[in-house]
């Protein structure tokens, strides 16, 4: 922990360094007068004393352990030092760009400096575009942390498959993800997206794993809460890879499976069924569907908990399958071609809680780890949605990427080509 912290702090300074080499052009005609040196000092002031208040934090938490709001707090840390930084690490982009501008410009108008002429001001256009880019990504963290992590969105996909049977056309399914419950400081947030959910009117509501960041008890203030939601055919869960507990040092190992039972009996008092591997029939106007469910199953280093063949057992046969599995690469290492599952749903990427998803343009820095990340997509007559996730872990904010509860009706048709 205390190597990572070094690391990060030298980080830090060396942003703070190329920062200060870039307003000390941008202000050069100000050199040595009260502004210039007034805010130098207050620039290095926040810097310097967030490192403070970081190392401090540090020493006087320590690990915290199965200490949800201990862990919590690191949270708030980690969205100060984003706030802060976030925006310094960009204006140090425009610095580079600057410092390249002037080799170039210099590299092919050598006679230049020779030259007896007027003195004028050099353009600085990088490193003024990196201060308005700067405070806008400025502005953009402000907001993630206040308002962009509980501002919940509806988001309604129809997919048609040409099997699915006759007595489902229409079936109307809510998929949310990744709760991570413990993460929200304000029970508030959790209850404003519930209540969101609550009023879809759905037939079956399934989450897709990632209940809790590490321990079961993150869930005990919103027991009441899950239970007021209802669907004809009721909620159903899977485990994703932060309630196998596996980023908690376990004194006993087998405090770890305590831990997983624990919660899974809290997610039954919630009013969900875990698929813990398993499936189960659904059947509506004469007609069935099958629901399988497996554990965490993710791509390494995460670990693969998740038995798709066992998963599946006994229902092989049953025309139209349904799969929850909380990481969407499953789909693409066992699911897809491989199998005739119609339908899978996933969560896991939380589409990093950075990006855009506006308009019909999608990016984010989790496409490059992970190329099935947030929304629908489809491989002949399978289809894969990747929601975004409720909650949040890390940055206590959302940037672009809404906490999203997805709403899917299955149709009886011709898929889209």
């Amino acid at each position: 922990m205390f190597v990572r912290l070094a690391l990060l702090i030298l980080f830090s300074l060396f942003i703070d360094l190329l920062n200060v080499l870039g307003f000390r052009q941008l202000l050069k005609s100000l050199r040595g007068s009260t502004i210039s040196k007034l805010f130098f000092r207050t620039y290095w002031l926040i810097g310097v004393g967030l490192l403070i208040y970081f190392v401090s934090h540090f020493l006087w938490i320590g690990y915290p352990g199965l200490d949800y709001e201990k862990y919590r707090s690191f949270f708030f840390l980690f969205g100060i030092y984003m706030l802060i930084y976030f925006p310094r690490l960009v204006f140090v982009i425009f610095v580079i760009f600057q410092f390249i501008y002037n080799q170039i410009k210099a590299l092919f108008n050598p006679k230049a400096k020779y030259r007896v002429k007027r003195k004028t001001h050099p353009k600085l256009i990088f490193l003024k575009l990196g201060i308005i880019i700067g405070f806008m990504t400025f502005g953009s963290v402000l907001y993630g942390i206040l308002i962009g992590k509980s501002d919940f969105i509806v988001r309604n996909e129809i997919i048609y498959f040409h099997d699915l049977p006759s007595g489902f056309d229409g079936f109307r399914i809510a998929q949310i993800s990744d709760m991570h419950l413990g993460s929200f400081s304000n029970p508030k947030d959790v209850k404003k997206g519930l209540e969101l959910l609550r009023q879809q009117q759905v037939d079956l509501i399934l989450f897709t794993g990632d209940m809790v960041n590490n321990v079961a008890n993150e869930v005990d203030s919103y027991v009441e809460d899950f239970k007021m939601l209802k669907s004809s055919f009721g909620m159903y869960s899977i485990l994703g890879n932060h309630d196998m507990g596996d980023y908690v040092k376990w004194k006993q190992a087998d405090l770890k499976y305590q831990e997983i039972k624990k919660l899974i009996a809290k997610e039954n008092a919630m009013g969900f069924t875990m698929l813990l591997n398993q499936n189960k029939m659904l059947y509506r106007a004469g007609d069935s569907i099958t629901l399988i469910g497996v554990e965490n199953w993710g791509k390494p280093p995460f670990k693969q908990y998740g038995n798709l063949q066992k998963a599946i057992a006994g229902v092989e046969n049953v025309p139209f399958k349904i799969l929850m599995s909380h990481d969407p690469s499953h789909f693409s290492m066992e699911v897809k071609e491989k199998t005739d599952i119609q339908l899978t749903l996933a969560g896991h990427t939380h589409g990093m809680q950075l990006g855009i998803n506006c308009c019909g343009f999608k990016f984010s820095p989790a496409q490059w780890i992970y190329p099935l990340w947030n929304g629908l997509y489809q491989y002949n007559n399978q289809f894969l949605y990747v929601n975004p996730g409720f909650g949040f872990i890390g940055m206590p904010a959302r940037i672009g990427i809404r906490p999203e509860i997805t709403i899917i009706t299955l149709k009886k048709g011709t898929p889209n080509e």
